[in-house]
């Protein structure tokens, strides 16, 4: 019984400081949003650039392999 009375009690500070504290809860929430955002952003950018450079090799053929020296 003691465990569920201070789960009670954590929760009820809990979203007691959420409630008083908008514009923290606010920045927080939007820290969080971006940062989700970022990282679907980073892997659907990684993703279609190596869907992008198997589809170029792809496009050679299966055993051409092209080597170019770069003028610098």
């Amino acid at each position: 019984m003691i465990f569920l009375h201070l789960l009670k009690e954590s929760l009820y500070f809990a979203f007691n400081s959420l409630i008083l504290n908008k514009l923290r809860t606010f920045l927080s929430l939007l820290g969080i949003t971006i940062g989700i955002f970022a990282i679907i952003s980073v892997f659907t950018v990684i993703d279609s650039l190596e869907n992008s450079i198997r589809d170029s090799i792809a496009k050679l053929g299966d055993n051409v392999v092209y080597v170019d020296k770069w003028p610098w």
